[in-house]
């Protein structure tokens, strides 16, 4: 299969090429040589001439391209999870996902797609462009066959129908448990357990009806099991609704040391797990949260609003219904092998379109304060961050920052304020009562004489301890003077006698 050059290859996606092709092209690629013998190194390659040696057509010059409709229309369903031998050459099959693979290293790569309308099918075949066939019979059947042509060039080409095989990867895993894309963890719980019970090998034996379509009832309790196995795991999950099983097979992590790996087995793999979790994970992201004093002493839930990216599940190739908002991913970064020389195959990262639908998402996350919180905690949001095609995403951390609070000042677990008193309460004593965060009457009470400036502690009227509600910090009250601004000469008269100046005082 290697050793097929890239004009076999092309060549044979579709019926066979003319002979005048192939003597135009040994005359084009001559008269290039000779040019190059002729000219001192200086040369002109031909117009049409790479063209022609990749079978895009003749003279250089494609016919205008045909437009393919996005999306798999109903009466089409038929053709998913099917194989066909395309121009008596080799197997291509048509992916549930609406995925075209062949052998070939654009599909390889993830660059083909098929769609269809009506009448008709398209394959997006990477290079060699757009194909558009239509069927002799809507059924997955031996007798059928798909019929038409190369849009850019109108070459005919013909696909015999061979097999119909649902894999893993085709497989809706919700449509499995038989619940829709929003269901919770209670709810997938729930399904599969009644329908483990259900396909049990002690209660259920044979073949069962699923849909149209009869099935062992082994084969059914392994698709359950890889259901759950998929969807009951946040970051499996996360990685199926945004880039299917092949993402969850890549994104896994490595397994700990000694044991075998149940996931790895439903994939009919060996006792570790494929790898590199961390590669597949994405930054978190980092937002402040206002929350009010009050929210920290009594605990409360604080609501904020992110804007985000998130992919479009089953929406690849669609734009209708709840696809119609959505537009295209940002790249994706790949690794493909790449010959460097005959026998020689390294690794290389490559950008590459997004076959995906990503729309900006407004969502409310509901963060917990809880009691005793201060400035500077942090509440996580496990993978709310902004998602990417097959890749968990990161953390949305949220920081807390106080808004400034009336009355109470907090230093750690204490609470501090000032508290304003007249010359007579600062001479005699006074009682006052000050409200706290929740509402409680605090009794701040004098009896001797205040200096100005003096703080008093009262224990236990602070904030709550962080994980030990019960136990508090103190509240410090500073008290400051409100001094009047004139008095008459009899309080004059009055003062000068209750506060006689001493003999000392005066020298």
């Amino acid at each position: 299969r290697k050793g097929r050059s890239r004009k076999e290859t092309m060549s044979s996606r579709c019926c066979s090429s003319s002979g005048g092709r192939r003597s135009r092209l040994q005359r084009t690629t001559a008269m290039a040589l000779l040019k190059v013998a002729s000219s001192q190194f200086q040369f002109e390659i031909p117009p049409g001439m790479f063209e022609q040696m990749h079978g895009m057509g003749g003279g250089g010059h494609r016919r205008q391209r045909e437009a393919a409709p996005q999306g798999i229309t109903e009466q089409f369903n038929w053709l998913k999870a099917t194989e066909w031998n395309w121009n008596s050459w080799r197997n291509v099959r048509f992916g549930a996902d609406g995925r075209f693979e062949a052998p070939t290293p654009d599909c390889e790569r993830g660059g083909c797609r098929w769609t269809t309308d009506e009448q008709y099918i398209y394959v997006r075949w990477g290079d060699a462009g757009l194909h558009k066939m239509r069927p002799t019979k809507m059924a997955a059947e031996p007798e059928t066959k798909l019929k038409g042509k190369r849009v850019a060039d109108g070459e005919k080409c013909q696909a015999t129908f061979v097999s119909k095989d649902e894999r893993d990867e085709d497989l809706d895993l919700y449509e499995v448990l038989g619940l829709d894309d929003e269901a919770d963890q209670k709810e997938i719980k729930k399904s599969y357990r009644k329908l483990s019970l259900k396909y049990h090998p002690d209660k259920c034996k044979g073949e069962v009806e699923v849909g149209e379509d009869m099935m062992s009832c082994e084969k059914m309790m392994n698709r359950v099991n890889l259901a759950y196995e998929v969807l009951g795991d946040e970051e499996k999950r996360i990685l199926y609704d945004t880039g299917g099983l092949e993402s969850v097979k890549e994104g896994v992590d490595e397994p700990q040391q000694g044991g075998m790996d149940p996931f790895s087995m439903l994939f009919g793999g060996g006792g570790g797990r494929r790898g590199g979790g961390n590669g597949k994970r994405g930054p978190d992201a980092r937002v402040e949260l206002a929350a009010s004093l009050e929210d920290m002493y009594l605990g409360n839930e604080v609501s904020a609003q992110i804007s985000r990216r998130i992919v479009c599940r089953k929406c690849a190739g669609r734009t209708d219904g709840k696809c119609a908002s959505c537009g295209r991913c940002p790249n994706e970064v790949r690794m493909v092998q790449r010959e460097m020389r005959p026998g020689m195959l390294v690794q290389q990262q490559e950008e590459v379109p997004s076959k995906e639908k990503c729309k900006i998402e407004e969502t409310t996350l509901k963060a917990r304060v809880e009691q005793g919180m201060d400035a500077g905690a942090e509440i996580k949001f496990p993978r709310m961050s902004e998602q990417m095609p097959g890749q968990i995403p990161g953390d949305v951390i949220m920081t807390l920052k106080q808004k400034p609070h009336p009355r109470f000042t907090r230093k750690g677990n204490d609470l501090y304020m000032d508290m304003v008193i007249s010359l007579k309460e600062a001479l005699v004593g006074f009682t006052k009562h000050v409200d706290h965060l929740d509402s409680h009457k605090v009794t701040v009470q004098q009896t001797k004489i205040t200096k100005p400036g003096e703080v008093k502690r009262i224990k236990n009227e602070g904030m709550p301890i962080k994980d030990f509600p019960s136990e508090r910090g103190d509240l410090f009250v500073k008290f400051q003077f409100k001094m009047p601004n004139e008095l008459s000469q009899a309080q004059i008269n009055l003062v000068n006698d209750l506060f006689p100046v001493s003999s000392s005082s005066s020298s």
